[in-house]
């Protein structure tokens, strides 16, 4: 594969510890190599710098977030397709290479996720790849009947449980954790919408933004990564990061769904969170119950 066919995209935020793996892994593949740091606080700009010299670092002065992020690194590279990566992500030459090919097979596939391993090689298939969430999606996961019920029709549907994870397909939302992009359909979509902030949401509109303007995305079985998950949640602590994916729900709703979603989502929002406040409580984890209790007032906000 030519040199100048894709760059490799890690978008960062004190993310330090996991870029000392995933960007020699990045190197060793031969393509170019951009780092968008968000301003981290661990020295993440530093390290690339002086330690991954072949990597470009893009340091922004502010957190624009995994959308804005992706958009400054898109910016700078000059290659028709581009993967962006997450930190946690290790990749191979050999999966670059097999999600190039499933995208030149056709001129109208406008993306390409890989599938997720863990360290132990295990597939992660709740990672790789789900569908577009519905009103059913987020009333199972909200009022808990994911939990009573986890092979209910709704959340099934959401994680795909029914297609073979095993064969390449058409899929509606693989993992943006490593999603390769064509450069022109990037383009032709405006790109990620950076009011998603920070995270969360933003690669499931850039999906259906995709698809509704008539591109395809891929998924190729045999593009293994290896994938930790979960970073960034750990990272922001239980409140805030259930602030942000609520905030970020909403605003996906808000442009995406259906009238009854847009109607009903507010309340079963208020009604999620009162019963994870008590369950909480009856585990004896007050401050997750604080966490669940403030996201509350944003069902209310205009």
């Amino acid at each position: 594969m030519d040199s100048a066919l894709v760059t490799l995209v890690f978008v960062a935020w004190n993310d330090r510890a996991h870029l000392t793996r995933a960007l020699d892994a990045a190197v060793a593949t031969g393509w170019p190599v951009i780092v968008v740091d968000n301003a981290s606080s661990d020295g993440t700009a530093e390290y690339v710098r002086l330690r991954v010299p072949e990597a470009q670092l893009v340091a922004a002065d502010r957190n624009l977030g995994f959308a804005g992020g992706v958009n400054a690194g898109l910016h700078e590279s000059h290659t028709p397709w581009a993967v962006i990566l997450n930190p946690d992500i290790v990749l191979t030459r050999h999966a670059v290479q097999r999600m190039l090919e499933a995208g030149m097979a056709g001129a109208d596939i406008g993306a390409v996720g890989a599938q997720l391993v863990g360290a132990d090689g295990a597939p992660q298939p709740t990672y790789s790849l789900r569908r577009f969430p519905t009103l059913g999606t987020w009333a199972a996961d909200l009022l808990l009947l994911d939990h009573l019920w986890p092979d209910n029709p709704a959340s099934r549907h959401y994680l795909a449980a029914d297609l073979d994870r095993s064969r390449d397909q058409d899929v509606e939302q693989p993992a943006a954790a490593c999603l390769l992009i064509r450069r022109a359909a990037f383009d032709a979509v405006g790109g990620f919408d950076t009011r998603f902030h920070p995270a969360w949401f933003e690669d499931v509109d850039f999906c259906q933004r995709l698809r509704g303007a008539g591109w395809r995305i891929r998924y190729v079985a045999g593009a293994e990564v290896a994938h930790e998950g979960g970073v960034a949640m750990r990272a922001l602590g239980l409140g805030s990061f259930a602030t942000i994916w609520y905030r970020n729900l909403l605003r996906y709703v808000g442009k995406h769904g259906t009238w009854p979603a847009r109607l009903l989502i507010r309340p079963l929002i208020v009604v999620g969170m009162l019963l994870r406040a008590a369950l909480s409580l009856l585990r004896r984890r007050p401050a997750d119950a604080r966490a669940y209790l403030k996201v509350i007032p944003l069902a209310f906000e205009a």
